[in-house]
């Protein structure tokens, strides 16, 4: 009984040490319904900006939406990219979603910088290779087709 104790006290450190621990501990950015952007949005933020990729993909996704806040795409892109430099998957999709979002809005598509459009085929591209939610990496597959 001791030594089962004593083992689990020490996978425990280990988890911790490691950091795959965070599933064990309450949620730092866990939005749950629409509308609850602007309430996690510090908490979120404080999170992103110590590395945490989930929490930098939310604060993306609020200011993309507009949860609670004015809608800023410019403002979520820079969220979304720090998420993808944290390694979060979801990212890549999003940041290619973001550039596809600035071509659709230029008066003449033709006349946007190729870089835009490059931008946003390397993303989908890249959401092709990591991303392991077989529906997102449909949705890339498509936008990239276009």
């Amino acid at each position: 009984m001791k030594s089962s104790a004593i083992l689990g006290s020490i996978t425990l450190l280990l988890l911790l040490a490691t950091g795959q621990a965070q599933s064990l501990q309450a949620p730092v950015c866990d939005l749950q319904e629409e509308g609850e952007g602007a309430q996690w949005l510090a908490t979120c933020e404080q999170a992103a900006l110590q590395g945490n990729g989930h929490a930098a993909l939310m604060v993306g996704a609020i200011y993309w939406n507009g949860d609670g806040v004015a809608k800023d795409h410019a403002q979520a892109a820079r969220w979304f990219e720090l998420a993808d430099l944290a390694g979060e998957t979801r990212a890549a999709k999003m940041l290619g979603d973001e550039a596809f979002v600035r071509l659709v809005k230029a008066a003449k598509p033709e006349d946007t910088d190729r870089a835009v459009l490059d931008t946003a085929r390397g993303r989908y591209e890249k959401a092709l290779e990591i991303e392991p939610v077989p529906a997102v990496k449909e949705a890339a597959q498509q936008n990239l087709a276009l």
